[in-house]
């Protein structure tokens, strides 16, 4: 009797490991069959016809940049009399300065009137950067010459500004008794880009 139960759960045991053998070749088959394509769901960050999408600029350095613009001022006008180049003269060193987030690498003019003089800062000049130009001597054989004059800097606009309009730093005037002086210019800026 034991032998014959043995072989009933035997066989029973061998239906049903058929079953799930079966069962899982028709679900093997049925995975392999072919899958329609999926669609990809709209993304909800892309902006809609109706939104404009700010334009983003790298860091200042390569081609295709954004500028913001340079806004150039004259800040001050240092003079001082002296012996300079082995005679007696007049020392005029002007500043200038960026008043804006751009930068130039061209040559800046600086025109002094009525001393019917220029000179140069080369390099350029960088975001809210103040450069020292370089210096004018003007002839002093008494020592007691008196100037009156203007400087301007980009007096023919070769660099394109922000503001073209505040270049000029009016009356440096530089006294007869004067060994030395410093004029700040009245300085009005900065200017954000015109468009």
């Amino acid at each position: 009797m034991k032998s014959s139960v043995r072989a009933i759960i035997a066989a029973c045991f061998g239906i049903a490991l058929i079953f799930v053998i079966s069962v899982q070749g028709y679900s093997i088959e049925k995975e392999k069959s072919p899958i329609a394509p999926m669609q990809k769901a709209p993304s909800s960050i892309q902006p809609s016809p109706y939104q404009k999408s700010t334009p983003s600029f790298p860091d200042a350095g390569g081609e295709g940049t954004y500028d913001p613009g340079i806004d150039l001022v004259v800040t001050k006008v240092e003079m001082e009399r002296g012996i300079f180049q082995g005679a007696q003269k007049i020392k005029i060193v002007p500043t200038i300065k960026n008043m804006w987030k751009g930068r130039t690498s061209a040559r800046i003019k600086i025109m002094f009137y009525t001393l019917d003089m220029a000179e140069w800062v080369e390099g350029g000049i960088g975001p809210n950067q103040e450069i020292r130009a370089g210096a004018l001597y003007i002839d002093d054989p008494t020592g007691r010459r008196s100037l009156s004059f203007s400087v301007m800097v980009d007096n023919n606009n070769a660099i394109p500004e922000n503001n073209e309009t505040n270049n000029r730093c009016d009356n440096v005037v530089f006294g007869a008794s004067e060994t030395g002086r410093i004029h700040n210019c009245p300085v009005v800026g900065p200017h954000e880009p015109l468009i």
